[in-house]
């Protein structure tokens, strides 16, 4: 595994076929949840911070991406999958973001870093919580998708 800094917030990661296959792994298959099992321990686990990875598999090796989003997340709570979905459809970027299930609604908690995530307040509440309410949720809510949830609603239920 070879790994490059780009910068404070971002880093690459090379890995080899040999090294994939010792860890069964297919660099043409491998999905982003595997990429994510793959290198989770390169990255602090404080807890208060999304990582975006972008995948890139050779037929001989994979590339990884991984950016840290900046500052705290927002949260949106939405009180359906229909209200849910439009916002996804009505976000203009795929901003970082986690899915929750939490007291009978859907939490988005979402990392902006410069993304335009206007459609998330038209069909969703904006919860005005601390940054550190992210704590609570992955301890006391149903986690239901992480970092990519706006991209992931889009591709399963958007078309």
């Amino acid at each position: 595994m070879d790994i490059q800094a780009i910068g404070a917030r971002a880093f690459t990661v090379y890995i080899p076929r040999e090294e994939l296959e010792r860890r069964h792994l297919d660099p043409g298959e491998m999905t982003v949840t595997e990429a994510r099992r793959l290198i989770s321990p390169l990255i602090s686990g404080d807890g208060l911070g999304a990582v975006r990875l972008e995948l890139y598999p050779g037929r001989h090796e994979v590339l990884i991406f991984v950016k840290r989003s900046q500052g705290e997340p927002e949260f949106y709570s939405f009180p359906d999958l229909e209200s849910l979905l439009l916002a996804a459809r009505a976000c203009r970027d795929e901003p970082a973001a986690d899915l929750f299930w939490y007291d009978g609604a859907y939490i988005l908690a979402v990392w902006n870093d410069g993304a335009h995530a206007s459609g998330l307040s038209e069909f969703g509440e904006s919860l005005d919580l601390p940054g550190d309410f992210l704590l609570h949720l992955r301890e006391h809510a149903r986690v239901l998708l992480e970092v990519d949830a706006v991209e992931a609603l889009r591709k399963t239920f958007l078309p």
